[in-house]
This record gives structure tokens, C-alpha cells and sequence, in this order.
């Protein structure tokens, strides 16, 4: 009896507090509309510059080639528009830790509003906006499932990086050697993930690098969603026709296996699941305050 009271409690304690953090995060929102209303800016013009570049791209070989290139703009697109989430919780790290050893609210409450605040707002929606506009404008696959899909894909990228740049932000007391390892970060990701450079060309001593690149998981289930959708390539090389389905280009031209979008993105939940362990666990033992 004793336990299921102090449970009940504590339940009550934990939501009070969330509603507390909740009301001022809100007021925050509704003070300084700049950074969501930049971010759906930045996401439409976006979309419609990389849609008009990539408009209706055909179906040869360069044209497959442009598909699989306007993926990878997305991608690279949203590993660095992440580091805002970085820079939102450097500023907000002093205020936290007075807060927090004052007993204002548990970390779990304040990961939860930043999770609500941040993430559903400044993040998923751009991305599904910028998606949504490339998608049509470019001429990918024209049927729904194929299409949320597609999304699905971009917004577990979207909450990987997000939650990975939470926890350089937590991790690091320093701001600027956050942000500098978040864009070397994003760097990486894009060397590794198949579109600069073949998979199977990389040298063996490297190759195993790309398995540590959520990029690469996320341009490949991108690209063979797209494939999926039984697109064929119909070009011609010297005057002979070409007329072959476009999984095997794909695996030509980068390395992509036909058949790895679910398994791709059960590795994505993996990053999601490992980043925000990483976060709670941090936030947890090391941003405390310390006299």
C-alpha cells in the first residue's frame, strides 16, 4: 500500500512538473516564433529549389543517377539543419543545471519537453514539408505507399540526427566542440554513404566505416523504395537501346542491395533507440551541477 501510494506520488510529482516545464517552454514558442517559422521557410524554399533542379527527372541512366543525387540532398539537408537542435540545447544548458539543483523538475520531465517543444516542431514538420514538395516536384514514384515510404525513411533520419546532436550537446560543456564534431559528423556521413564514392570501391581497411553511417542506411532504403516501384531504365549507349530494370543500375553505380529497406530500417531504430539512451543516460549522470 505504502509503495502504490509513494508511486502515485511520484506520478504526480513527475506531471505536475512536466506541465510546469511544458507551460514555460510554450510561452517560449509563443514569445520567439523566429526559429520554427525560419525552419518551415528554409524547408519550403528548399524543397522548391531542389524540386525545380531535380523537376521531372527522366528515366535513363543520368537521370536515375540525378533520382538517386536529389536523396542525397535531402539527406545531407537534414544532417545539417540538426545542428540548430544542437545550438537550442547549449543555450538552454545553464538554466538547466541552476534549475535542476534547485529540484525545479526531474531531467526525465525536461527531456520530454524538449522532445514535445523541439523535435514535433523544428524538425519533423520542416522535414515532411521539404519532402513532400521534392518528392512530387521531382517526379519519384507516384503512389502513396511508396510515398510514405519515403517519408518514414526521412523522418527516422530526421530523429537520429536530432537525438545525436542532443547528445554531443549534453555530453560537451563547451558549445563549439559540439557543434564542430556535429559537422564533421555530418561530413563522414556523407563520404560513407554511397554516392561520392562506390561501397565495394572503398578500400578494405575503410569499408567497414560505413556501417557506422546513418546516412548510408537511409540513401539506400530511400533508393530502393524508389526502385521498388518497378522502375525501369530506358536509355540508349551508342545507338544500342537500353531497357533493364533500375535495381540493377543501382547496384551498379553505388553499391545498394535490392533488398535491404526493411533491414535498413530496423538499423535506424537502432540509432534512434542508441542516441536517446545515450541522452537520458547523460542527462541523467553528467549535466548535473557540481560545487
Amino acid at each position: 500500500m505504502q509503495k502504490r501510494d509513494r508511486r502515485s506520488t511520484y506520478a504526480a510529482t513527475f506531471l505536475t512538473q512536466l506541465e510546469v516545464l511544458s507551460a514555460r517552454e510554450w510561452k517560449i514558442l509563443k514569445r520567439d516564433y523566429t526559429l520554427f517559422f525560419t525552419h518551415v521557410a528554409v524547408a519550403s524554399v528548399l524543397g522548391v529549389f531542389c524540386g525545380g533542379l531535380y523537376f521531372k527527372t527522366d528515366i535513363t541512366i543520368a537521370g536515375f543517377q540525378s533520382r538517386v543525387g536529389c536523396l542525397f540532398f535531402l539527406g545531407a539537408l537534414i544532417a545539417f539543419s540538426s545542428l540548430s537542435a544542437l545550438y537550442n540545447v547549449v543555450t538552454i544548458r545553464p538554466l538547466f543545471l541552476r534549475e535542476r539543483s534547485a529540484s525545479f523538475y526531474s531531467p526525465t520531465a525536461w527531456l520530454l519537453s524538449r522532445f514535445i517543444f523541439d523535435v514535433l516542431p523544428l524538425r519533423i514538420i520542416p522535414t515532411i514539408i521539404v519532402s513532400t514538395i521534392v518528392y512530387w516536384m521531382a517526379g519519384l514514384a507516384h503512389d502513396a505507399a511508396h510515398f510514405f515510404k519515403f517519408l518514414f525513411i526521412l523522418v527516422l533520419y530526421t530523429l537520429a540526427m536530432t537525438l545525436w546532436n542532443f547528445l554531443l550537446a549534453c555530453f560537451f560543456s563547451n558549445g563549439g566542440i559540439a557543434i564542430l564534431l556535429s559537422a564533421l559528423t555530418a561530413l563522414y556521413q556523407m563520404t560513407f554513404a554511397g554516392f561520392f564514392v562506390h561501397l565495394n570501391d572503398i578500400p578494405p581497411v575503410l569499408r567497414w566505416l560505413q556501417w557506422l553511417c546513418p546516412l548510408k542506411y537511409t540513401l539506400e532504403a530511400l533508393s530502393v523504395n524508389e526502385v521498388g516501384s518497378g522502375l525501369m531504365i530506358q536509355d540508349s549507349l551508342q545507338g544500342v537501346p537500353v531497357n533493364v530494370s533500375a535495381s540493377l543500375i543501382m547496384n551498379l553505380l553505388f553499391g545498394f542491395g535490392s533488398n535491404n529497406y526493411y533491414r535498413d530500417v530496423l538499423v535506424l531504430f537502432a540509432y534512434i533507440a542508441g542516441f536517446g539512451l545515450g541522452v537520458i543516460g547523460i542527462v541523467w549522470l553528467k549535466v548535473r551541477e557540481r560545487r
